[in-house]
C-alpha cells in the first residue's frame, strides 16, 4: 500500500476537500498540520507555501481538484470522477472553484472586524494552534493576519464586492440547490463524486467547529437531504480538527433543525 500524506491546515476548505476524497475512498493517510508561522518546516520540499499538498510515496501534487483525478488513477475503487460524467463534473467543479469556495472568504475580504468577526477568527486561531501551537500574540492578532493574507485578498479580485454578503450567500446557496438538481447528489448523481466532497466539509465545518450555532443550510429540504446522503459516506469527523474541538456532529446539528 502506498504511503499517503496530506499536508495543510484544517481551517483551509481546500485541505478539507482533499481529506474527504481520501475518507470516501477509504485510503489510510497521515494528516500533517502545517505551521503557518514557519511552513518550510513541513512543506519546504515543495518550494512554496501552498496547501493542500497530497504526497503519495515520493510524488506530490498541490491542486485539490487534481487530487481527485490522481487518486482515481491510483485507487480506482470508489470513483470520484466517473469517466461517463467527467465533462459535467468538470463544469460544476469550475463553478465550485471560481464561485463557491472563494465565497467562504467574503467576510475576511470585506475586512469588517466587529466583535462577532473577531470571535470567529480567534476560534479559527485556536483550531490552528491545537495542531501547531501558536504564540499567544499571534493568536490575538489572527484577525488582522487573515485580512492581510495576499492569497485571500486575491480572491476578492474576481468577486462582486458591491453585492451584499447575505445576498451573495443566499444566491450561491440557491445555485448549489440547482446544481444538486434531482439529487441525491450534486448534478443529480446516484453516487457521490468529487463535487459533493468539495462542498460538504465547508457546509458543516462552521457548526461542527463552533463557529456557527446552527446548520442553516439544513433548513432547505434539498440541502438537508443532500447533507444526510453525503454524511453516510464519511466518518463522523471528516474535517481534520481534533475530536475534542468538535462542538456538534452533523447528526446533532440536523436534529436541531
Amino acid at each position: 500500500m502506498p504511503k499517503v500524506k496530506l499536508y495543510g491546515y484544517a481551517t483551509s476548505p481546500y485541505v478539507r476537500k482533499t481529506a474527504c476524497f481520501l475518507h470516501y475512498k477509504k485510503i489510510p493517510f497521515e494528516y500533517i498540520p502545517v505551521n503557518p508561522i514557519n511552513p518550510k518546516e513541513t512543506i519546504g520540499f515543495t518550494g512554496n507555501t501552498r496547501v493542500p499538498i497530497l504526497q503519495i510515496d515520493d510524488e506530490w501534487r498541490v491542486e485539490s481538484s487534481e487530487h481527485a483525478h490522481w487518486l482515481d488513477e491510483l485507487f480506482p475503487e470508489y470513483t470520484l470522477c466517473p469517466n461517463e460524467y467527467k465533462q459535467k463534473i468538470i463544469e460544476v467543479d469550475t463553478w465550485l472553484n471560481r464561485v463557491f469556495l472563494p465565497s467562504i472568504f467574503r467576510s475576511v475580504i470585506d475586512g469588517k472586524l466587529n466583535l462577532n468577526a473577531r470571535m470567529r477568527y480567534w476560534r479559527l486561531a485556536a483550531i490552528v494552534s491545537s495542531q501547531t501551537p501558536l504564540p499567544e500574540k499571534i493568536r490575538h492578532q489572527w484577525p488582522e493576519i487573515l485580512m492581510q493574507a495576499s492569497f485571500i485578498q486575491k480572491m476578492g479580485e474576481d468577486m462582486d464586492l458591491t453585492e451584499d454578503p447575505k445576498d451573495m450567500q443566499m444566491r450561491i446557496g440557491m445555485e448549489l440547490v440547482t446544481h444538486i438538481g434531482d439529487g441525491p447528489f450534486i448534478a443529480s448523481m446516484e453516487c457521490p463524486t468529487m463535487l459533493d466532497f468539495a462542498v460538504f466539509p465547508q457546509v458543516v465545518f462552521g457548526v461542527m467547529a463552533g463557529l456557527e450555532d446552527k446548520l442553516l443550510a439544513a433548513m432547505h429540504p434539498v440541502l438537508k437531504n443532500w447533507i444526510k446522503a453525503v454524511a453516510k459516506h464519511l466518518p463522523e469527523n471528516p474535517i481534520l480538527i481534533p475530536n475534542y474541538m468538535i462542538v456538534k456532529t452533523v447528526d446533532q446539528a440536523i436534529y436541531e433543525i
